[in-house]
C-alpha cells in the first residue's frame, strides 16, 4: 500500500531507475499538475508514524532539497528501517523501487553523514529509538525486529570501522568531523 503523498517520490524513482538519469536528489516528475498538493515537511514529519516508508523518504528528499541535511539524515535511515522492514515481512515484495532509491538518495546522503561519525552514530540511535516508541502500520513485528537489527549492526560495523573510514575519506579528499 502507497499513500497517495508518496506517489510523487514514487514516480520520480522509478523514472530514475528506467535510466533517466537525473542524479539530483530533488528532481520530481515533469507534470507537476498531475501531482497532489504538497504537504508541508512539519506536516509531513508530525504525521509520519502513520505514513507509508515512502512517506519517510519523501520527506528525507525534501529536507535535503531545503539544506537541511542532519534533518534529513534521520528520515533517510528512518525511511530505510521502515522500508527493510516491510519488504522483510513479506519476502516477495518486489523491491526495485526500494533499491533505485537507495541508488538515488544513498550516495549523497551517506557521503555527508559519515563526514561526522559521532553524529551518525547518534542519528542512527535516535532512529532505533524512535522505531521502538512509534507503530508501524506496514510491517510485522518480525520484519521490524530484523531490519532493526541489521540497523544495529551497521551501527556496530562503522564504530568498528570508523579509523578505516576517516583514512579513506581522507585519501578521497572527502572532510572529516573530529
Amino acid at each position: 500500500m502507497v499513500s497517495i503523498r508518496a506517489l510523487p517520490l514514487a514516480a520520480t524513482f522509478l523514472a530514475l531507475a528506467v535510466g533517466h538519469g537525473a542524479n539530483s536528489l530533488a528532481a520530481g516528475p515533469t507534470d507537476q499538475d498531475n501531482r497532489p498538493p504538497p504537504q508541508s515537511v512539519e506536516a509531513l514529519a508530525a504525521s509520519i508514524e502513520h505514513e507509508d516508508p515512502l512517506a519517510a523518504l519523501e520527506l528525507a528528499n525534501r529536507l535535503w532539497g531545503a539544506g537541511r541535511k542532519d534533518d534529513a539524515i534521520f528520515f533517510f535511515y528512518l525511511g530505510q528501517l521502515r522500508y527493510r522492514a516491510y519488504l522483510l515481512s513479506d519476502p516477495k515484495r518486489d523491491r526495485s523501487l526500494f533499491d533505485a532509491m537507495m541508488s538515488a538518495m544513498g550516495p549523497p546522503i551517506n557521503q555527508y553523514a559519515f563526514g561526522d561519525i559521532k553524529a551518525l552514530i547518534a542519528t542512527i540511535d535516535r532512529v532505533i529509538a524512535w522505531d521502538d516508541g512509534h507503530a508501524d502500520d506496514y510491517a510485522t513485528r518480525e520484519g521490524r525486529e530484523a531490519a532493526k537489527a541489521g540497523l544495529k549492526k551497521m551501527r556496530s560495523d562503522i564504530l568498528a570501522r570508523q579509523d578505516e573510514i576517516r583514512r579513506t575519506r581522507s585519501e578521497k579528499g572527502l572532510p572529516n568531523s573530529p
